[in-house]
């Protein structure tokens, strides 16, 4: 039987098919493009689903993806932090106001580590998490992603053009445009490199580092403390959830 994840970010739709606790294969989709969407759930064959589950930051698009899914795979999605709780202690102030993002990270990242570990996932915004060794979830950073740094320059600014970021020859722009990308570029770098600094200090010990998000290949470049790129954490994070709790409301 087939599992069904899906993650609905700020820009994306990212849906991965699981057959027996594999990932079997994967879909990327911007959120506007509805129609590619619908063509990925055409191409799963519903009789063959055991469940879908899904994973939202975004509230809007998530009306259109469970609409969607219930028309084409016949199916009524189960959603991570409302028909499935997600099984991880919480040591924040307001646990109910976490991304369930944030946290099915935490809950892949500590399935692989089993001891403390910092999560950054690099996409429309960027997250940093902690988790201990008993695999609560700490709190984090929140900060501005690469491309959202790049439009808000742009959208806020009278004469900057929006760029497209990736490493710069040199950190002194001879144009506008090289000067934009090298302070995006060497100043998300910089953040990041001084965030794990800091949270090392404040929870005195080196924890595994890992990396996912859109971005993440490029942070790994240049921050050699990141050990693990690993791009399917979320849908992971959402698989296991989803076991876990089947597990725990299995009759004994």
């Amino acid at each position: 039987m087939r599992l069904v994840v899906i993650d609905i970010g700020n820009t994306n739709i990212h849906v991965g098919i699981f057959e027996e606790e594999v990932l079997h294969s994967t879909y990327l989709v911007k959120n506007e493009d509805q129609a590619d969407f619908i063509k990925i759930l055409n191409s799963v064959i519903p009789y063959k689903i055991e469940a879908v589950i899904l994973s939202s930051v975004n509230p809007a698009i998530e009306v259109f993806v469970i609409e969607c899914i219930q028309k084409y795979l016949f199916v009524k999605p189960q959603r991570i932090g409302k028909e499935i709780p997600v099984p991880i202690p919480l040591l924040t102030e307001y646990p109910e106001k976490v991304g369930v993002d944030r946290l099915v990270n935490a809950i892949a990242a500590f399935e692989l580590t089993k001891n403390w570990t910092i999560v950054i996932d690099a996409g429309t915004a960027i997250t940093i998490d902690g988790i201990n060794a008993k695999g609560a979830f700490l709190g984090g950073v929140i900060a501005p992603g690469i491309g959202l740094s790049s439009k808000a320059l742009h959208q806020h600014t009278a004469l900057l053009p929006e760029v497209t970021v990736n490493k710069p020859e040199s950190i002194l722009g001879k144009n506008t445009e090289e000067a934009i990308k090298s302070g995006i570029y060497w100043g998300t770098i910089g953040m990041i490199n001084q965030y794990i600094s800091m949270l090392c200090d404040e929870l005195e010990c080196q924890p595994t580092i890992i990396a996912t998000g859109g971005n993440a290949n490029m942070l790994a470049q240049e921050i050699p403390l990141i050990t693990t790129v690993l791009p399917y954490l979320t849908l992971e994070g959402i698989k296991i959830t989803y076991k876990k709790n089947l597990a725990l409301n299995m009759p004994h």
